[in-house]
């Protein structure tokens, strides 16, 4: 995680650091879109090298 991110958040200095880190982690998280990506389908392909 950048420290700039972390020394940006609202009272950082009151915060441990893996909490900041962990609350920076969490706002940037996309699951929604992590989550439509996981719930499309899935097509293998492979090719046959001779």
């Amino acid at each position: 995680m950048d420290g700039r991110a972390v020394r940006a958040l609202k009272f950082s200095e009151a915060l441990p650091v893996r909490l900041a880190e962990a609350t920076l982690a969490e706002r940037t998280a996309d699951t929604a879109g992590a989550q439509a990506v996981l719930t499309e389908p899935v097509r293998w392909t492979f090719r046959h090298r001779e």
